[in-house]
């Protein structure tokens, strides 16, 4: 399960707009339209709220430090790769109290992370990973006719795919050979591996109202 410990990170966030709001009991904020701080891609885009100052304009678009305290971790679209809590970018985050916006002098805070065990990734022992790294190839046990059918067609497919076409008979076949037992590999273990770890993947889904100011 997740660490209950609070976890914030001092950054830069990038504001591109900023428009009036409200919290539940309707003083103002200031809804910030940012850059996604967690994600690799400049176009996502997440928001944050800070109190209205009464007299004052909105901030700017410019690049802020930040604290972001995390909240609720989000739910994964895709139920059959659940997010592990792991990364970042699986939690919504907030800015908690108007200073911790604009605040460049304000210190690091602890640095507290996700408790959160990875699922294991990776080929299991035994297995020979598709780029060669890992132990000699062991077919899994009593392997169906369709199943060997399956995977011998890919593998061929994938060799005529290749300028081996043009070489010795011998070496297709051995291509063939060590194409079908990566197949395999990957085959067995579809949906066991841990969810993707990039960013990119993740577009932060905006809240239908604001957050009540805490």
């Amino acid at each position: 399960m997740a660490t209950q410990n609070l976890v914030q990170r001092k950054m830069q966030i990038t504001l591109n707009s900023a428009a009036p709001a409200a919290d539940r009991d309707g003083n103002p904020q200031w809804e910030l339209r940012c850059a996604d701080p967690f994600s690799t891609n400049p176009t996502y885009e997440t928001k944050f709220w800070i109190p209205a100052v009464e007299g004052k304009q909105p901030p700017p678009p410019a690049v802020y430090w930040c604290i972001l305290t995390q909240g609720a971790m989000k739910v994964s679209k895709d139920q059959a790769r659940a997010y592990d809590g792991s990364r970042d970018w699986m939690y919504r985050w907030r800015i908690a109290q108007r200073a911790d916006f604009h605040c460049p002098d304000a210190p690091e805070p602890p640095q507290t992370q996700n408790t959160v065990a990875p699922a294991p990734m990776g080929i299991p022992v035994g297995a020979t990973a598709v780029n060669g790294v890992g132990t000699p190839y062991t077919p899994p046990a009593n392997p169906t006719t369709s199943e060997r059918q399956s995977v011998f067609n890919a593998a061929v497919a994938l060799t005529v795919a290749t300028d081996l076409v043009d070489k010795e008979r011998d070496i297709i076949l051995e291509r063939v050979r060590d194409l079908a037992g990566d197949l395999w590999v990957i085959l067995q273990n579809i949906g066991s591996e841990a969810p993707v770890a990039t960013e990119s993947v993740e577009v932060e889904e905006f809240d239908d109202e604001p957050l009540p100011w805490s």
